[in-house]
């Protein structure tokens, strides 16, 4: 599959907020059957208050999003995962065609497949990702393609700082019709660093389709890179501050989102959450905490375009799905 237009192209763009909220909270595949792309050319709410107004289901089209909340009211805790495989989440994100259905994946060695949950934590729908293994699936993006819309699989962690290289995964995001089990060979798009390899465990889409990726340093920083039109090296863009200097563990980066009008960046550690102005992403602003809800190793986090706040759900058995809404 394409990409429209020649690149993944965000229908809904808004002005960044002019003032982040600042409130504290309480942390290349190639084998038979795959697409493989030698370099990437891009030429809380249940299921009764989900507001179905906000979505057009004739065209699969999300509405205009509104941004990043200016004021974030405290998570609420919805639905626990159901099923006790899914124990290593490490990525998530909000349908843009499937009204009140998150999309997610396991972490390294898991199945190479995306799970559909519902907002209750249950599980509508397999999409199995053929042709490849999940070596270290970290994150997860959507964006509107050719196709309608495409999610967007991070094979980029590297706990061993030892692949020589990583990959992002393209598949078409599937119109839900009550069928179980799914699957769809991806376009794979290998790349590697400009200089040593890095661990990394945040992926999110510019508006223009470019990929960015957020690495998981040990010093309380994380390094973003962005993968251009046309190329297999990444490209450095700016570092940026994930804690304070004696921390560790808890400054870790372990999933990025990016606002739909690529203004904003979300970015989770273990112990905190951030919004980043990423307007020039060579400059970003300094990170501002957002509340949110603290979670043993939680390793996932998603802007929701369609209702605004985000989603964020921990690894480990039965975790609990958390939605962060905007405030009155």
């Amino acid at each position: 599959m394409g990409y429209a237009g020649g690149v993944l192209l965000f229908l809904a763009c808004v002005a960044p907020p002019s003032d982040l909220n600042a409130e504290t909270g309480g942390d290349s595949v190639d084998s038979d059957g795959v697409d493989t792309v030698d370099t990437f050319d891009t030429d809380t709410v249940d299921s009764d208050t989900f507001d179905s107004d906000t979505f057009d289901s004739d065209t699969g089209v999300a509405p205009a999003s509104t941004g990043p909340c200016a004021a974030y009211a405290p998570a609420v805790a919805m639905g626990d995962v159901q099923d006790p495989a899914l124990d290593e989440l490490s990525g998530l994100a909000v349908s843009r065609q499937n009204p009140g259905v998150l999309w997610t994946h396991e972490d390294s060695g898991g199945a190479a497949d995306l799970y559909a949950l519902d907002v209750t934590g249950a599980t509508v729908a397999t999409l199995h990702v053929e042709g490849v293994e999940n070596e270290d699936w970290e994150d997860l993006a959507i964006g509107p393609c050719d196709a309608g819309w495409c999610l967007v699989i991070g094979d980029i962690g590297d706990r061993g700082t030892d692949r020589a290289s990583f990959s992002v995964l393209v598949v078409e995001e599937p119109l839900l019709d009550g069928t179980a089990d799914l699957s769809a060979v991806p376009e794979v798009y290998p790349y590697t660093y400009p200089g040593a390899p890095e661990d990394a465990e945040g992926l999110a889409l510019l508006p223009d389709g470019t990929p960015l990726v957020v690495t998981k340093r040990e010093d309380a920083t994380a390094g973003i890179y962005q993968l251009p039109m046309g190329a297999s090296v990444l490209e450095r863009l700016s570092d940026v501050p994930t804690g304070t200097p004696d921390e560790d563990l808890t400054a870790r980066a372990t999933a990025a989102d990016l606002s739909t009008d690529g203004g904003t960046l979300l970015l989770r550690t273990y112990f905190h959450l951030y919004e980043i102005d990423l307007r020039d992403p060579v400059a970003p602003g300094a990170p501002a905490a957002v509340p949110f809800a603290l979670e043993l190793q939680g390793e996932a986090v998603a802007y929701d375009p369609l209702q605004g706040g985000f989603w964020q759900v921990a690894e480990g058995i039965g975790p609990t799905l958390q939605y962060t809404g905007c405030a009155p």
